[in-house]
């Protein structure tokens, strides 16, 4: 069992992260890029990570965007290890050659 975040630390959560809201009781974010390929190669990438930490995310992959929701399926809230996700998601991000 994961921690559930309750509202409180959720916001204090929210306040360190760059890219990511809350709708639905899912944390969320859209990164846009130039291209398809940009945005499939950043989605292998959250591919990657989540696989990593066996968390499965939901991942939408558009033309230029790529849309990510996370939250626990089981305890059907957002926990402490969708927020680590999170943060290893933004710092990727920010990491990221696209040359």
């Amino acid at each position: 069992m994961t921690e559930v975040l309750d509202d409180d630390e959720l916001e204090k959560e929210l306040d360190n992260l760059q890219i990511w809201g809350v709708e639905f009781d899912k944390l969320v974010t859209r990164a846009e890029f130039d291209n398809y390929r940009d945005a499939v190669f950043f989605a292998n990438t959250v591919f990657s990570l989540a696989e990593e930490e066996f968390h499965h995310p939901e991942v939408t992959v558009e033309y230029g965007a790529v849309e990510i929701d996370l939250w626990n399926h089981e305890e059907e809230a957002i926990t402490r290890k969708d927020i680590e996700l999170a943060e290893k998601i933004e710092k990727k991000l920010g990491n990221i050659d696209w040359s």
